[in-house]
């Protein structure tokens, strides 16, 4: 389950790394936007017509880019969409998470439970084996608090 959860947080940490390079190509995309306007506007009457189309060219390119980054998240490669794998990603690492901790919780109570009955039948023992009942009945108590315990899990499945 911590390997499970683990990979949720890494996909979730390489989807935010991906929208995050995006979003600085599409800062690196406008300023080549802008600077090929103003080569464009400045050098207007002495450019060459193949020159003015390529440049044309590269800024429809570049707009066309810019325009797939802010599309909705239906489109793959928009920020959008990179932000919604993201949510889903963290979503899942929370979840598990969240199963983590009851199943820890789960295994504690198992724990305590396998604990006070050790303890329990140990005292038990030690009884018989000295021919003392008083010390029987600690062992009886605090197995019987074991056996209490494990019903009250089963029956209800809530932890301790």
């Amino acid at each position: 389950m911590q390997t499970h959860s683990l990979t949720h947080l890494l996909k979730s940490n390489d989807w935010l790394n991906d929208y995050e390079e995006q979003k600085l190509g599409e800062t690196i995309l406008q300023a080549q936007i802008d600077n090929m306007n103003i080569t464009l506007q400045n050098n207007n009457l002495s450019i060459l017509d193949a020159v003015h189309r390529q440049g044309n060219y590269y800024l429809d390119k570049y707009i066309s880019y810019i325009d797939t980054l802010h599309a909705d998240k239906s489109v793959e490669g928009s920020l959008a969409n990179l932000r919604y794998k993201l949510e889903i990603e963290n979503s899942a690492y929370e979840k598990s998470l969240g199963n983590i901790s009851e199943t820890s919780k789960i295994i504690t109570t198992y724990e305590l439970i396998t604990i006070l009955l050790i303890v329990g039948a140990a005292l038990g023992g030690t009884s018989e084996v000295a021919k003392n009942r008083l010390i029987a009945y600690p062992g009886f108590a605090v197995g019987g608090a074991g056996v209490i315990i494990l019903l009250l899990f089963l029956l209800t499945g809530t932890t301790v």
